[in-house]
């Protein structure tokens, strides 16, 4: 698998390598194209016509141009996943809402769905503060999490089963779309699909 030529390429760890594979050539006569978003690769493997490529996540990539990637299956890309604080008042919650919101919104390395809600009566925690988003980020929001200090709740879980329990089972009194970094943020569709041939997807 042969890698196009990047200016910056530790800039792009946390982006994804597509390889079309030999019935799409590029501009440049490859199969593989880097930069795109897990956003990005979704749209792509929706599609009837690149539901079969191969995608690698940048795990690492140093500065002389060496990376490590790893494979990621497709069926990774269509599921979601969540953080879940909870506090047993909801002028905690609400307060933690604002929080998170004030420190998250166009900093993430990925969109996400912000969440306030109550999960029951009986509850000695019932208030609740989520985040919702693709679940190959689970990574990287945990890392967010860390370097920002974020602490919330007296009790915290998460997983794609938690956040389906939540959405089935929780009164959402408030959410909020939380927008990725700038750098991380996904084109629309008719811009990835246009921009197919390019080897190098973004500057990053």
């Amino acid at each position: 698998m042969k890698l196009p030529t990047l200016e910056h390429p530790d800039h792009y760890t946390g982006l994804y390598v597509v390889d079309f594979g030999p019935s799409t050539s590029l501009r440049t006569g490859d199969t593989c194209a880097v930069g795109y978003t897990a956003g990005e690769v979704a749209m792509l493997l929706e599609s009837e016509t690149y539901a079969n490529v191969k995608v690698y996540r940048i795990c690492r990539a140093k500065p002389d141009g060496t990376m490590e990637l790893k494979g990621v299956p497709s069926q990774r890309f269509q599921l979601e996943t969540g953080l879940f604080f909870y506090s047993r008042d909801s002028e905690t919650a609400r307060r933690e809402y604002d929080e998170i919101r004030r420190l998250a919104d166009g900093k993430l390395p990925c969109r996400a769905q912000l969440l306030l809600g109550k999960v029951g009566e009986n509850s000695p925690l019932p208030f609740v503060v989520g985040l919702a988003y693709p679940a190959e980020y689970d990574e990287d929001i945990s890392r967010w999490m860390l370097d920002n200090e974020v602490a919330l709740g007296e009790y915290a879980d998460g997983g794609t089963g938690r956040l389906e329990s939540i959405r089935r089972d929780a009164r959402i009194i408030e959410s909020a779309q939380i927008r990725a970094v700038k750098s991380r943020q996904s084109r629309t569709r008719q811009e990835v699909f246009a921009n197919v041939g390019e080897p190098i997807q973004r500057i990053a």
